[in-house]
């Protein structure tokens, strides 16, 4: 603090001097004198970084006023001493003004000298994203007034009191970020951007990482700012609240998404939508299973992404980017306290252990110790009571527990090559399941356990970006039931394991990249079942593995200056699929069968202004039918025999878009508007059949199709960036309508797509002042949907209710938390999730919880 003193006590004695000579020379004197943090001043509109004279004799100023990048009194010396002779030969001030201001500035650089102790650090600030070096970002020692800002390649040098604990980074667009300087002379540290900077934001779900601003398609982020205010159970809990997907859930740990009208799944391999972690495959069907601890921030890419990932992208693809931390060991602990006895911790720590290793660690324990409540409000609609059942208000038997665990060890082998190695561990034992609101499918329960591997070995060699990664996942449920003694035996057993590996190269010539490409992966799906305690019986289906060889390319065109951008590509897949020994099938026919398609995508994006882009992409996509709807035969305990269709096709989808997106130039107001339209064909059924023979057999056969178009929009605007970005109060949407979402038979006949909304959105308003307070206020809209009625079959739930479809009417749930920040390590949260007690359901018959209250605290470490 004596070092900022000295400063300020010179300033003051020529400050007022030079200005009264020329304005523009004293505003140059109070920017370097008075922010060493690189901060502006009230009134004061020059560069961070630089003071530049605009014109006269000091046209050429700039090169003195800019920042050394060092803490070096030395320096800053010979800088007050440049400075002052320019003004005196330019304005011929007074001989004793300038013996003042000589002996002031000796004084300045003795009193500096004598301070404590101290030691230099230095390093590099980037942006995480992108890892280009950031100008201008303000360098400050925790509670002092010691401080720099970088130079125009990101770089900064510090002297530092050997007892400072903690460093301070921060830059405009960015969230500042304290850690602690170790003991090293080198802390290079990597920003991450503000929400509504997204534009810079680096997207590896397209595998050519582009910028988000450089791809012509329907991209959305949802932020690390955006996980640490909603607090999410897990992933479902967070896409629902922000992405504009569909959802299907039941309580506890089971549920999916979906994407532009394609009905939502929580199992098996043949879903709608690519799950990916950090761009290679998630090893999960059940997206419940996905647990948010180590997740920084998450790609949602809405429409075909077949062309870059193979089977199940006709929705899309949502992308998880986990933590990749580096500089100085710092850490994060949070304990959370809120309804149905609900305790939530959580611990992650990352960073550097020596110039070349790094290292992620999270562990999260979640655990809902009672049974929750329902809503009580219907605030939109006025359901039937026999479809939204509101006298019951305890779902019962629907506590349960998850613990789970990450672990990421980096190592740089030099310059281009790097190792990563990941691994994640999840489980969720004893979780209860309600048999829906009424019980009528009895209570149970179930152990699940998700484990993931990969290691992902990167090298930049000249135009060449290298990737490869082998990858493994297993995803394994156990169900139970109770035998008529009361006591729960294993009723049932499923296991998916994922194994492959991914190669790519990423070429870039100027601003033109090509993108290729192999991916193999094989899947087994393997189950068993038990009639009791202690008597097994076949499962309703046998054992099977798919395995898929993909091989794609993508070229990216840029040209004018990135005024136009095109991608063009495909992926051609051999999918082949085999069924497997299964016992106590009496008869299982393991010939395998293959399939080939080619699937190609064009993007592209005109900017006609800096802030103002058309966007338009066209892209085939499809869904691998399972292995036992194409290969084999076998024979279930009824003694019916199910016989794979050879000829059958996979389903594919040929979807186009076309949008609008303009954000200012601060980033302040970003909206997007997209139009959509989807034709689905070669919809897979189970029908039946009879051979020469006159023997009947199940098979399956491609029948129906679907036509699915709608809009969507997004939209923010940020009153605090055109306040110098003081503070944050955001406004934001993100709404989705269906013009149509219609199955249409082979008849001709139509009907509603099942499981869709036609309208969903949410909306919200948040507030940061960036140093004590934050809030957000969202509300989430889901309109109305179609199901079938498969609980009509219970008389003591739906009497009188026996339509084979019903209507599930609209809800708006309403979601509160507020944050204060008692120091730079430490804040409290307070949540709110359904402050309103809305009565809703994301599956007939599974209503959700009713107002949840909550306090979190949390210490950066």
């Amino acid at each position: 603090m004596r070092n900022y003193r000295v400063v300020l006590c010179w300033r003051a004695a020529v400050g007022c001097v030079v200005r009264r000579v020329r304005p523009s020379v004293g505003c140059c004197l109070e920017r370097v004198l008075s922010s060493p943090a690189g901060k502006e001043r009230p009134g004061i509109s020059w560069p961070q970084g630089a003071c530049r004279a605009r014109d006269g004799p000091f046209s050429g100023a700039q090169a003195w006023f800019r920042p050394s990048g060092s803490g070096n009194n030395t320096l800053l010396y010979t800088q007050y001493i440049n400075l002052t002779i320019v003004i005196m030969r330019s304005f011929f001030v007074g001989r004793s003004i300038a013996v003042a201001l000589l002996i002031s500035m000796f004084s300045f650089s003795f009193t500096a000298g004598a301070l404590a102790e101290n030691r230099s650090i230095s390093g590099i600030v980037s942006g995480a994203s992108d890892g280009e070096p950031l100008v201008g970002a303000s360098v400050q020692v925790k509670g002092t007034g010691i401080g720099t800002v970088t130079d125009v390649q990101g770089e900064y040098r510090l002297d530092i009191p050997e007892d400072a604990d903690a460093v301070t980074f921060s830059s405009i667009g960015y969230e500042p970020r304290t850690v602690a300087p170790g003991t090293g002379s080198i802390l290079n540290v990597s920003l991450n951007g503000h929400s509504y900077s997204t534009g810079e934001i680096v997207v590896y779900s397209t595998r050519s990482m582009a910028k988000l601003k450089n791809i012509p398609r329907k991209v959305e982020i949802v932020s690390e700012k955006d996980i640490e205010a909603l607090d999410p159970v897990n992933a479902t809990d967070l896409l629902k609240k922000t992405s504009g997907v569909d959802i299907i859930e039941y309580p506890g740990v089971l549920s999916g998404v979906s994407i532009r009208g394609f009905s939502p799944d929580f199992s098996g391999i043949d879903q709608n939508v690519t799950y990916l972690i950090d761009g290679r495959p998630a090893g999960a069907t059940n997206l419940a299973t996905i647990d948010m601890n180590n997740i920084e921030r998450v790609e949602v890419i809405k429409g075909p992404s077949s062309a870059l990932y193979g089977s199940q992208g006709m929705g899309g693809s949502i992308n998880f980017i986990t933590r990749k931390s580096a500089g100085a060991l710092s850490g994060k602990a949070s304990l959370g306290y809120s309804s149905f006895s609900t305790l939530d911790g959580s611990v992650r720590v990352g960073g550097s252990l020596s110039e070349r290793f790094d290292v992620d660690l999270g562990v999260r324990s979640y655990n809902q110790n009672e049974d929750y409540t329902v809503g009580s409000n219907t605030l939109i609609s006025d359901p039937d009571p026999e479809v939204l059942e509101q006298d019951i208000d305890t779902m019962r038997n629907s506590t349960y527990a998850t613990q789970s665990g990450n672990l990421r060890i980096g190592y740089q082998l030099n310059d281009e090559v790097r190792i990563d190695a990941r691994g994640e561990i999840y489980q969720a034992h004893s979780v209860k399941s309600p048999g829906s609101i009424w019980g009528v499918y009895g209570h149970s329960e179930k152990d699940i356990d998700r484990q993931t591997l990969d290691v992902t070995m990167t090298a930049d060699w000249g135009t060449h970006a290298l990737r490869f990664v082998p990858h493994w996942s297993l995803e394994k449920s156990v169900s139970y039931k109770k035998d008529d003694e009361g006591l729960n035996y294993r009723s049932s057993l499923s296991e998916i394991e994922w194994l492959g590996f991914q190669l790519q190269d990423r070429i870039r010539v100027g601003r033109q990249t090509f993108t290729g490409g192999v991916d193999y992966t094989v899947i087994d799906v393997f189950s068993r079942s038990f009639a009791d305690s202690e008597t097994e019986k076949a499962p309703s289906r046998p054992n099977q593995q798919q395995s898929s060889l993909g091989v794609f390319g993508e070229v990216g065109i840029s040209l004018f200056d990135e005024t136009v951008i095109a991608n063009i590509g495909g992926r051609y897949d051999i999918t082949s699929y085999q069924l497997k020994e299964t016992p106590l099938f009496t008869t299982v026919e393991t010939e395998s069968e293959e399939y080939d398609n080619f699937n190609p995508s064009v993007s592209v994006q005109y900017r006609f202004l800096p802030q103002c882009k058309i966007h338009a992409s066209i892209g085939r996509a499809f869904v691998a039918p399972n292995p036992y709807e194409k290969a084999g035969f076998y024979v279930d305990d009824d003694g019916m025999e199910t016989r794979g269709n050879p000829d059958l096709e996979p389903e594919t989808s040929v979807t186009w878009d076309a949008g609008l997106t303009y954000e200012s130039d601060n980033g302040g107001f970003r909206t997007d508007v997209t139009c959509f339209s989807t034709d689905w064909e070669n919809f897979i059924q189970r029908t039946s059949a009879v051979d020469e023979f006159g023997e009947e057999y199940k098979t399956f056969e491609n029948l129906n199709s679907a036509e699915m178009n709608g809009i969507e929009l997004e939209c923010s605007y940020d009153f605090g960036a055109a306040h110098d970005e003081r503070y944050s109060l955001r406004l934001f949407t993100n709404f989705t309508h269906l013009f149509r979402a219609r199955s249409i038979n082979d008849d001709g006949s139509e009907g509603d797509m099942l499981y869709v909304r036609r309208n969903r959105g949410s909306m919200g308003l948040e507030y940061d002042d960036f140093r004590f307070f934050s809030a957000r206020l969202t509300a989430r809209y889901i309109g109305d949907r179609f199901e079938q009625n498969w609980i009509g079959r219970y008389d003591e739930a739906r009497p009188t209710l026996k339509d084979p479809v019903i209507e599930i009417p609209a809800s708006l749930i309403f979601d509160m938390s507020m944050g204060f920040r008692i120091d730079d390590q430490n804040d409290v949260s307070l949540i709110a999730k359904n402050i309103l007690d809305e009565n809703y359901t994301e599956k007939d018959g599974y209503n959700m919880p009713g107002r949840s209250l909550g306090v979190r605290y949390s210490v950066e470490f």
